[in-house]
């Protein structure tokens, strides 16, 4: 690590686990180094999920007295975290109780009754999002209707990455791209739909200032600033959506950027698409204003905002969860498999002889963990497909399946879009699995181009930077693209992939 330039911390929280990460800019380029990681799950507090947020707050500490002990001193701090899921604080600034998890089951209960008030075609007319019983606007029907007592006990909803900002600063905010997910915002994620919280009856006190990403929203408070050691650094609302974050650090090539608008192009310009590739894997493709279109909604598509307001049109797809929990059924029954390992068996296997089946990652039976290569084979066994005989026949089944999947993906994209893909970028932790980049690029007959793997965390960086005022945002992709060499994978001609 540089130790000229400016440092600043990415705090990147993921539903399993979570990092500290210092980044340091100088000579335009952007560098980063994990510095502190720590696991991440649900607690089960009298029959519902939780997440143990004094826990991840004293883990994100010791990290960041690691990074000023080491590197101080340090610029600003900015956190970003999965989509939906939030704290309630009272009259006193303090946390009501430990926020829900979003696989929390109250949701069940109340879907009806909320989609009777409000129809999943209509919140996303309004919203901009599909709906799921995971969602914002679920979970806080849910509440109100579970404990009528927080209509008079609740001051403020902040969203999980506006939480920890505000734990660390002491100031609350909303900021855009992770309310962008709640399903209480107007389409362009701008301000709360009024339309929504009057269906609901909920209390539109509770959201608080919007604001876009890269936002200072003050200083690490004096205690924690002696606590830790660190000085008076800044606290930013960055691009508090993780994939927001993901999203920012693509170093698109020049005009394939994909953000011209969509009516009005003669010819269409060509656009780029992107996969965000980790245990979920999000597929989309920016443009400058939602898309709220009847097809859009019958494919599943969702709107998100992005950093320097425009939108992401994307459809979440399970991604490598189905591996990873295929991994940790052989590791219980004694036959661990590292990455790598699995990755040469699928890589090394002979395709012409062996049995594949294509599978939907999206559906049910792999939604929870458990034996996935059981269910690998129940599912082969109900859709009359030959069942993979060995883990190489199994790994290869679901790289070739989430390959398939993406490349469905793009095809609706490019349909209600009406622009042709050009090519696609892959950034995340799942591109370092070459064979599934490659399969990628083979099943959607496009460039890929892979590359940050650490996409969350430098996104978060550079969008700190422009807060800053160390770079312009114009130029924060630039950056990335200085700082990162991307691997470019070219489309092969197959013989096992189904007609596309």
């Amino acid at each position: 690590m540089d130790d000229n330039g400016i440092k600043l911390l990415a705090i990147d929280l993921g539903a399993s686990s979570g990092r500290v990460m210092l980044g340091s800019f100088a000579d335009g380029k952007v560098e980063v180094e994990e510095i502190h990681r720590f696991p991440n799950g649900p607690v089960e507090v009298a029959g519902q999920l939780h997440w143990d947020v004094q826990q991840l707050l004293q883990e994100m500490k010791q990290g960041i007295a690691a990074a000023a002990g080491r590197y101080g001193p340090l610029q600003s701090l900015s956190v970003d975290t999965w989509g939906v899921d939030y704290g309630l604080l009272d009259d006193q600034g303090e946390l009501l109780y430990a926020p829900h998890h979003y696989r929390d089951q109250r949701m069940e209960g109340i879907a009806s009754v909320l989609e009777t008030a409000l129809p999943p075609g209509e919140q996303f007319k309004l919203t901009g999002n599909q709906s799921s019983l995971i969602n914002t606007v679920y979970q806080l029907f849910a509440d109100l209707q579970g404990n009528p007592g927080l209509r008079g006990t609740a001051r403020q909803l902040l969203m999980m990455p506006d939480l920890f900002h505000y734990m660390f600063s002491g100031v609350t905010a909303a900021e855009q791209t992770i309310w962008s997910t709640s399903g209480l915002l107007n389409a362009d994620s701008t301000a709360p739909s009024e339309e929504v919280l009057r269906r609901l009856e909920l209390p539109a006190e509770l959201i608080p200032r919007l604001v876009p990403a890269g936002t200072v929203l003050g200083e690490l408070r004096p205690a924690l600033q002696e606590e830790l050691g660190t000085g008076p650094l800044k606290i930013i609302a960055g691009a508090s959506h993780d994939t927001a974050s993901a999203v920012a650090s693509i170093p698109y090539d020049s005009g394939s950027a994909g953000t011209d608008r969509i009516s009005g192009l003669n010819p269409p310009q060509p656009a780029a698409a992107f996969i965000s590739c980790g245990t979920w894997s999000l597929v989309g493709l920016e443009t400058t204003e939602p898309v709220l279109s009847d097809e859009a909604f019958a494919c599943g598509f969702t709107n998100e905002s992005c950093f320097g307001g425009t939108n992401r049109l994307l459809k979440n797809i399970t991604g490598l969860w189905l591996l990873q929990e295929t991994q940790r059924s052989w590791a219980e029954a004694g036959e661990p498999l590292t990455h790598q390992e699995a990755a040469e068996l699928a890589v090394n296997l002979d395709r012409s002889k062996a049995d594949i089946a294509i599978l939907d990652p999206n559906d049910p039976l792999f939604s929870t963990p458990g034996d996935m290569p059981l269910r690998i084979e129940s599912y082969c066994i109900r859709t009359g497909q030959p069942v993979p005989q060995t883990r190489a026949e199994i790994i290869r089944s679901v790289l070739e399946s989430l390959a398939l999947s993406y490349a469905g993906t793009i095809r609706e994209l490019e349909a209600i879009t009406g622009r042709p893909v050009s090519c696609i970028h892959m950034v995340g932790g799942g591109i370092q699995n070459k064979l599934l980049c490659q399969l990628t690029a083979d099943a959607t007959g496009k460039e890929v181009i892979a590359g940050p793997v650490e996409a969350s965390a430098i996104g978060n960086i550079v969008v700190q930077l422009t807060a800053l005022g160390a770079i312009e945002a114009p130029e924060a992709r630039r950056v990335v693209a200085r700082s990162c060499t991307p691997v470019r994978y070219q489309p092969a001609v197959t013989n096992y992939f189904y007609p596309l």
